[in-house]
């Protein structure tokens, strides 16, 4: 089957090709990976024993370096609250933000925001894709972009590889074909991974392994037919689609015929189903460099310079004497006792400090100062002291410089994280959101009063036109009575609860400390249109604007009544509210 050939060819020419991005420089992503996997877990490829059977040090110069700026970014869960700018939004907004907040707990959310923080980091690259059931950090070890030439993922297709189990297998029956085939025919307990290229035939799992390839991205539409067993379809017209195969790629017994291949799902697509993250430019290829990468060349050589260092100081720590004498011990310290007397023409010590000491410690200086400049690890930043006599005016401005370049990153990261809960998480969490869950983020009593009253101010809004001219007393009489039978009968709440946050969409906003996302720049507006304002109203309605932007419930807020604003008692008959007061 072509769709299954199109994915085999793709993956070989990824594991053992290269790209070329510009004159003389070619680029393999899959080699890449691997060396940024051998810096991350600070191994030597050859073992750690040289073959003059020295013991080979690693010093880690970049996890320091990547801590400082995780440090500095500050991430987490309190920097994501949702937003929106109609008044009417204000109690479905606090709800939402009050589940928001339990399911970043629950989910685990927090965890993952700070493991992508430390990977944008040290790989430089971030991504999540969506599910079914969510979305999750694609592992990309196991992640092949076809077109390494690409600007971001919408111009490339993509290939995840993953391992499951029976169990995991059987649980996607509902939605796979094959999986019984699958189960049976292309398992094996002798499982090989494509990344290892050295496979070993006496590696063994004793559990079965299945080896699953998920590609997304533009394939023609004949092919997607046949991969879907259909019939026609244009060969010249490419669509985007989702194909899951498995049973492909080298096998680990050439003689083993029962190794069949399965597409287990094809299915068009209506967009790319991940969100990406990059650290630094794009440089003509789609994976950025991060801070392991920019840190090859000095890592290696603050290896060689270190285990330099060591095998001299090993000597240098050695006392050697000599003499013409061949009757003196050859060894003063086994070969003689305290006090003893030695009788000898002349016996003086070897001196044997290390020659070149000193220029190694001053390339090793200047290499970790060349790393805190591309890192932008400077002392103020990974909070070390500040030389003596520095003033203290000029550390302030040299912290301020030294963040501009993270203020930068909390931008990029924020505004991905932006879209992942504007366009994946919200819409989910506003649709679970259960009257249950509504009652419990309510556990005061005035809010749940205030929640009554919301809930019964929108179904006087849905039913206004049918309900006819009315007084204002008589709006506040149906209000009540609606909220009375709100309390008396819960399956009424479940009902208007669910209408309520119908027309609900708020957005996200994400706040990072340093950063604002553009809230800091709407505050400085309203604060100078509030200073202006004389009208009361109006002027409370900015005050109260202000505070929805940052987060604050203005609804919950205690309000002086009429009588208390204008000084005199408000006349009892009111006129009429016109359909569009009624409704704003």
């Amino acid at each position: 089957m072509r769709a299954i050939s199109i994915i085999e060819n793709e993956i070989e020419e990824y594991l053992t090709g290269q790209v070329q991005i510009s004159d003389g420089y070619w680029f393999s992503q899959h080699r890449l990976v691997k060396r940024i996997m051998i810096y991350a877990n600070s191994v030597y490829p050859d073992g750690k024993i040289d073959s003059q059977g020295n013991y080979k040090y690693w010093f880690d110069i970049n996890g320091p370096r990547i801590d400082a700026e995780v440090k500095n970014i500050d991430f987490d869960t309190k920097d994501v609250f949702l937003f929106s700018d109609r008044p009417k939004d204000s109690t479905p907004l606090f709800i939402a933000n009050a589940r928001l907040r339990d399911w970043l707990k629950e989910t685990g959310e927090a965890t993952e925001i700070n493991d992508s923080v430390e990977e944008g980091s040290g790989w430089g690259n971030v991504v999540w894709k969506k599910t079914k059931d969510g979305h999750f950090k694609v592992d990309l070890k196991n992640f092949y972009v076809i077109n390494q030439t690409a600007k971001s993922l919408d111009d490339t297709p993509a290939i995840e590889r993953q391992e499951l189990t029976q169990s995991d297998l059987r649980e996607k029956k509902d939605v796979w074909k094959n999986v019984d085939n699958v189960i049976e025919k292309a398992g094996r307990k002798q499982f090989r991974s494509m990344l290892d290229q050295n496979y070993k035939a006496d590696e063994r799992k004793e559990t079965l392994y299945y080896e699953i390839f998920e590609r997304n991205g533009e394939i023609s539409e004949k092919d997607l037919f046949e991969a879907q067993k259909k019939e026609g379809g244009d060969e010249n017209k490419y669509i985007l689609a989702k194909i899951i195969v498995t049973g492909i790629g080298p096998q680990p017994d050439s003689t083993d015929k029962s190794n069949e291949k399965f597409i287990l799902f094809a299915e068009e697509l209506k967009e790319m189903p991940y969100k990406e993250y990059h650290r630094g430019r794009y440089e003509g290829r789609w994976m950025r460099k991060g801070i392991f990468e920019i840190l090859f060349d000095i890592q290696t050589r603050a290896n060689e310079i270190g285990n330099q260092i060591a095998r001299g100081l090993e000597w240098a720590s050695k006392t050697i004497f000599q003499t013409p004498d061949k009757l003196i011990a050859q060894n003063v310290i086994t070969d003689m006792l305290n006090g003893h007397i030695v009788k000898t023409q002349s016996l003086s010590q070897v001196q044997t400090r290390m020659e070149g000491f000193d220029q190694l410690i001053a390339d090793w200086n200047r290499l970790m100062k060349e790393a805190d400049r591309l890192t932008n690890a400077f002392e103020i930043i990974q909070g070390e002291t500040q030389p003596s006599g520095t003033p203290f005016r000029l550390g302030a401005i040299l912290n301020i410089n030294a963040n501009k370049l993270y203020n930068f990153i909390r931008e990029k990261l924020g505004l991905v994280y932006e879209k992942i809960f504007e366009e994946w998480i919200i819409p989910e969490l506003i649709k679970d959101l259960k009257t249950k869950d509504i009652l419990r983020i309510a556990n005061d009593e005035e809010f749940l009063k205030r929640y009554y009253g919301a809930v019964a101010n929108s179904w006087y809004l849905r039913n206004l036109l049918s309900i006819g001219p009315h007084t204002r007393e008589e709006a506040e009489a149906l209000k009540q009575n609606k909220i009375k039978e709100l309390q008396e009968r819960p399956q009424a709440l479940i009902k208007y609860s669910r209408e309520m946050f119908k027309d609900f969409k708020p957005r996200a906003k994400v706040v990072i400390t340093g950063e604002n996302v553009r809230i800091r720049t709407e505050l400085e507006s309203l604060r100078t249109f509030i200073a202006l304002e004389t009208d009361p109203v109006r002027r409370t309605a900015l005050v109260e604007k202000a505070m929805r932007l940052t987060g604050i419930d203005a609804e919950s807020l205690p309000k002086s009544t009429p009588e208390q604003m204008t000084g005199r008692r408000v006349p009892q008959e009111q006129p009429q509210p016109t359909l569009e007061e009624a409704v704003t």
